[in-house]
């Protein structure tokens, strides 16, 4: 960010310019498939707004199929696009968004087969009508709504529904990409091609804001012809460009996709050492460095030790004691989701996980 800042500290996004044209052909080099061009936007949530609108523009069709357990951003368009409690607030009513069920229901409920949650997609876009689908955004591996990880040939199912009906597939991998699962994107686990892909957070590590969605050629070709409407002020800018090329250089170098999925390993060691001895802990899910604790009154029943969209008392206490113990970490309803740096190692990541075995001596008070 220092060197680009006494080279070239901003230039009009219309203009090109090195860092934008460095990022932009190594991130075709690292997207799925056939994935080689990229527009860059300000964050993901602006990510996912242009994907929206490059679906609507390409297919002609105006409806966006989403999931319920699904957290896509807090701009308009982006939170009416997400399915959790964070939209129930910013609620238009008539987005165009139509709201789907995935896989897993909460953990009372068995997670739903790929045949079963493919039918019912079907169904609803039968329902809907498929000439009025543009797009079907999901996240891969969902993430502030529990880790969902998706059972195996669903990835692969919708794939070939969107292909069936001319929609869109649009994967929201502003939280999994960039080897938080192992692997650069976390649809590379199921070897499924989106058209149109988004991205943000681990793009620059945060360091400065910058998002980007990248698309196939099916899809950049329309706007050879026609106009994109698209582009703010501070898009492209060099200083963010020149932050993802340091942040993927450090990615390489360092090995940390190779290292978030040996950690990955490890971590899922802890967390069943933790659901053998914490009645409180009634689920465990990771893939890579994307993990999660479902803590649960009774295993029996798998009431879990808050409520849906709320919290409790002995929530509250475990969230404190994990603070003051020093660690942070989101917490949120009956879960305790563990992602740690992708940098991390076996010391760094013990000294995490016995601060959250004493926390959890906190919730076994509450099971039944």
């Amino acid at each position: 960010i220092k060197r680009q800042a006494e080279k070239l500290a901003f230039i009009n996004p219309f203009m090109a310019h090195e860092p934008r044209a460095r990022l932009g052909k190594k991130l075709a080099e690292l997207l799925p498939g056939d994935i080689n061009k990229v527009f860059f936007t300000l964050g993901g949530a602006e990510a996912n707004e242009y994907a929206v609108k490059m679906a609507r523009w390409v297919t002609g069709r105006h409806k966006i199929v989403s999931r319920y357990r699904s957290y896509h951003g807090a701009t308009a368009g982006a939170i009416a696009l997400t399915g959790d409690p964070r939209r129930w607030a910013n609620d238009i009513g008539d987005s165009g968004v139509v709201h789907v069920l995935d896989p897993y229901h909460g953990p009372q409920r068995e997670v739903d087969t790929a045949t079963e949650s493919l039918r019912y997609l079907e169904e609803t876009i039968q329902l809907e009508g498929p000439s009025t689908i543009a797009g079907f955004i999901l996240e891969p591996v969902t993430g502030t709504n529990g880790i969902l990880i998706p059972p195996d040939g669903y990835l692969q199912g919708v794939r070939e529904l969107c292909d069936r009906y001319g929609i869109m597939m649009i994967c929201d991998e502003v939280m999994s990409g960039f080897g938080r699962t192992g692997e650069w994107f976390a649809v590379n686990h199921w070897k499924v091609v989106p058209d149109i892909i988004t991205m943000a957070k681990g793009l620059t590590s945060s360091y400065v804001p910058l998002g980007a969605v990248g698309i196939r050629p099916k899809v950049a070709d329309y706007f050879e012809k026609n106009v994109f409407y698209g582009g703010l002020t501070y898009n492209s800018h060099p200083l963010a460009c020149a932050a993802a090329l340091g942040t993927i250089q450090a990615y390489e170098e360092d090995d940390m996709i190779g290292n978030a999925r040996r950690m990955g390993e490890v971590m899922k060691h802890h967390h069943q050492d933790l659901r053998r001895k914490h009645p409180s802990v009634g689920l465990t899910r990771s893939i890579g460095l994307f993990g999660i604790l479902e803590l649960v009154k009774d295993r029996k029943t798998m009431e879990p030790l808050a409520p849906f969209n709320g919290t409790s008392e002995p929530m509250k206490a475990v969230g404190k004691s994990l603070r003051d113990q020093g660690l942070y970490t989101f917490v949120r309803w009956h879960t305790i989701m563990t992602n740690p740096p992708l940098c991390i190692n076996e010391e760094e990541l013990a000294e995490g996980f016995a601060i959250i075995d004493r926390a959890l001596d906190i919730a076994d008070q509450a099971v039944a």
